[in-house]
């Protein structure tokens, strides 16, 4: 197929690059970007031509864009994407409902309500093996006792209207953000926006929406605002804590065992190895791959699905402690191929558990790898989305 492929910087842009080319595809690359991704009335004309010019079979980008869907739509070019991020705000656009798209979305609950709204061709597909084909042999030697690598999301929206906001709102926002810290792979924030709040806070904020858009002040406060806000209160919170019982009760307190891996301000962090930044395509496999344990901490935002840093853990051959997720279950066995925690007590029980149990977390992380590398590869996926497309147009 003739595929013209939208090039932007997100983790797993390259594996999905090189594996549509390995299935035997011609690729070009459009790497271009709109002022606004949702109305460019200049961009989406420049990329109108260029899809009458050469007539591509399809137009394939990782996350849906409005102004890519919108140049499909007038050329009558299948526009297929595959959403890494959920929910995303540019779904809630007029243009998600073109008879040209094919959305394929990695969140069941995100499929589920779009689907229920008549979006026609939208799918779930799980995310996949972010490492590339040539998959890393578990080491025998580790490196790092337990490893985090992702932000801490301390520049959030929050934290910079909060100040803003009535004494009485901030409070509540405090118990539901506290209430989201006790709640075990579910998202509570929305529901705790009643109707009566969601006015206060179209009175209160100003949120420029495209004129395209129908997201509600609910959806849009509660992922932008909320959501990053508890999932950097929960990281802090857990890292903290799991930090200071590897010094206290496991370890030797002079050394430090839980490394993070961040670009995020630190300071709140003090008893855990601290590093900066790292390249995620080519430096993040390694060390997932050297670590005794991994952890992910998924942001409330996710509601069902499986993040990304699930399946790069695992494909490089690395052992995986995770909150809770239900679609986890669908794909993975819990204490066979991964490990679940529910909340900071149960990671700090399960962690110092695995640390000094070498066997059975070996056992763990060569069936999880062998699962992955195996059923879940990304070119499994793209097949799949390849195959659903030929069958549809």
């Amino acid at each position: 197929m003739k595929i013209l492929i939208y090039h932007w910087n997100c983790y797993n842009q390259k594996i999905i690059e090189d594996t549509i080319t390995k299935l035997g595809n011609n690729i070009t690359l459009y790497k271009e970007k709109p002022y606004s991704i949702e109305n460019d009335t200049e961009y989406t004309q420049k990329l109108i031509n260029k899809l009458r010019k050469h007539k591509y079979d399809l137009l394939f980008s990782i996350n849906y864009f409005p102004v890519l869907s919108k140049a499909c739509h007038e050329t009558s070019t299948p526009y297929v994407c595959w959403n890494c991020d959920s929910p995303l705000l540019a779904m809630y656009n007029s243009s998600v409902f073109y008879d040209t798209n094919f959305i394929f979305t990695f969140d069941y609950s995100n499929y589920e309500e779009f689907k229920n709204i008549g979006v026609k061709h939208i799918y779930h597909l799980p995310l996949a093996a972010g490492t590339d084909t040539n998959f890393i042999i578990p080491a025998p030697i580790y490196k790092y006792d337990i490893s985090f690598i992702g932000s801490l999301y301390e520049k959030n929206s929050f934290d910079n209207i909060a100040a803003k906001l009535p004494d009485y709102l901030c409070g509540y926002f405090d118990g539901a953000l506290y209430a989201q810290l006790q709640v075990s792979g579910g998202n509570i924030i929305e529901k705790l926006l009643t109707p009566d709040i969601c006015l206060l806070l179209e009175e209160l904020t100003n949120y420029n929406k495209s004129p395209d858009s129908f997201a509600d002040i609910r959806t849009l406060f509660s992922t932008t605002v909320l959501g990053f806000k508890a999932a950097s209160m929960q990281r802090v919170l857990y890292l903290n804590r799991l930090s200071l019982y590897l010094n206290k009760s496991i370890l030797d307190g002079n050394r430090h065992f839980l490394h993070l891996f961040t670009g995020s301000n630190t300071d709140e962090l003090p008893f855990v190895k601290c590093h900066k930044s790292v390249d995620y395509y080519t430096q993040a496999p390694i060390i997932f791959n050297q670590s005794k344990i991994n952890l992910n901490m998924t942001i409330p935002n996710i509601k069902t699905g499986i993040p990304l840093r699930v399946w790069d853990i695992l494909s490089s051959g690395g052992f995986l402690m995770t909150d809770y997720r239900i679609e986890l279950l669908d794909y993975f066995k819990p204490d066979k191929d991964i490990i679940i925690f529910e909340d900071s007590d149960e990671l700090k029980d399960k962690a110092g558990f695995y640390l000094s149990h070498d066997s059975i977390r070996n056992k763990i992380v060569q069936n999880a790898y062998n699962k992955v590398s195996t059923l879940h590869t990304c070119q499994n996926r793209i097949k799949n989305i390849l195959d659903t497309i030929l069958k549809e147009i």
